[in-house]
């Protein structure tokens, strides 16, 4: 698995410079979509069921990439981005949440993840409107509608909250802080500075 930390200090690792390990979550996220391919390189998008998924459901989405222009819009996501936002995310294009100046990086690190295939994992601060800053894990892998090539993505979003704590609202996604790709088996891309 290759592995690239954003530069400056890394507010992720272990206390001794070693990079941030893995949620247990977006490892058993990973198990679950390996299970789901059933042998294929990537999993159907009919493949990803409730069951297997169930506990992964409130933070996924999926994004269909628009082949024609730079855009993520979001073809299914779950109750706690309605949560999170106080809307239905479904149809709004993720990269107009995220800082303009890492939009075409966004979306190039998609394209390069669904065109080899693999996966990545990132930590990625997001901005809340009280100027907080709150870390959010995401874990990527990407899927087919039908027998073919990766044509959308599926993303999980582990954050670690408490009862006690309300749910922010979020002014903007900012570029991962620290990211992986994860080899599926295909090799990863040579791209070097991915931003979800």
């Amino acid at each position: 698995m290759a592995e690239i930390d954003a530069a400056g200090p890394n507010p992720f690792d272990d206390g001794m410079g070693n990079p941030a390990l893995r949620s247990g979550a977006s490892v058993d996220f990973e198990a679950a979509w390996r299970e789901a391919c059933h042998g294929r390189a990537i999993p159907l998008r009919k493949d990803i069921g409730l069951k297997p998924f169930a506990r992964f459901a409130p933070w996924m989405a999926i994004i269909e990439p628009d082949k024609e222009k730079p855009a993520l819009p979001y073809r299914l996501v779950g109750s706690g981005f309605f949560d999170f936002f106080g809307a239905d995310l479904t149809g709004m294009d993720y990269l107009s949440l995220v800082d303009p100046a890492i939009a075409s990086d966004a979306y190039d690190s998609v394209r390069a993840l669904m065109a080899k295939p693999c996966g990545l994992w990132q930590f990625t601060p997001v901005l809340e409107a009280n100027g907080r800053r709150t870390d959010y894990e995401y874990t990527i892998f990407p899927l087919a509608r039908g027998e073919g090539e990766a044509d959308q993505i599926l993303v999980y979003v582990h954050i670690d909250l408490t009862p006690a704590d309300a749910m922010p609202e979020v002014r903007m996604f900012e570029g991962a802080a620290v990211w992986r790709w994860i080899d599926i088996g295909h090799d990863i891309p040579p791209v070097t500075s991915p931003f979800f």
